[in-house]
């Protein structure tokens, strides 16, 4: 499936696939970008992390969060570091 989230930084708008995969006993949501590359997230106890050692900005987990729990694009964050 795909999901649209926004980059928290410049607001721009990314569709990435997402693919449900088991690690380790964890469920969770393989995100993929367009480049190839890609990192696993898992929920636990109702934060939204990366579980395989990639470093992910934490406000770009929690929009990836609220795209998988099927939230609408405009409750994503978006933090304009030159305000």
């Amino acid at each position: 499936m795909k999901i649209g989230v926004k980059d928290p930084t410049t607001g721009a708008l990314l569709y990435l696939q997402v693919k449900p995969e088991n690690i380790n006993g964890l469920h969770g949501f393989r995100i993929m970008h367009e480049n190839g590359s890609s990192f696993l997230v898992i929920n636990r106890l109702g934060k939204w992390q990366s579980a395989d050692d990639h470093r992910v900005d934490a406000e770009f987990l929690v929009n990836i969060g609220l795209a998988l729990e099927g939230e609408q694009i405009q409750e994503q964050i978006v933090q304009n570091k030159y305000q």
